[in-house]
């Protein structure tokens, strides 16, 4: 059985940051916007992963956690929705104002 493994380097920047090399990005599928996984494991191995930016993993985190209280129904729901983007589109012009 043959070995088909593959080395390329890349350097760690002044900002800890690296670029992963084309062919490594063309193996794994990855696009800008995708989430870069790295998994460390025995020997002091990182295996390298990408989840996709379309993926439902993607979206853990996004929303705020649900709340300790009773339920809302979906009029009070919408009449909160609704109160939020009144004042995030209030403080939008509130900042364009320069007066």
């Amino acid at each position: 059985m043959k070995n088909n493994t593959y080395v390329y380097t890349s350097t760690l920047s002044s900002k800890h940051q690296v670029t992963i090399p084309t062919k490594v990005r063309e193996l794994l599928g990855a696009e800008p916007g995708d989430q870069v996984v790295f998994v460390y494991g025995e020997n002091q191995e990182v295996t390298l992963k990408v989840r996709k930016k379309d993926s439902l993993l993607s979206l853990f985190g996004s929303m705020p956690p649900k709340r300790e209280q009773e339920e809302m129904n979906w009029e009070d729901i919408r009449k909160e929705a609704r109160e939020q983007w009144l004042a995030s589109k209030q403080k939008k012009e509130d900042e364009r104002c320069t007066f």
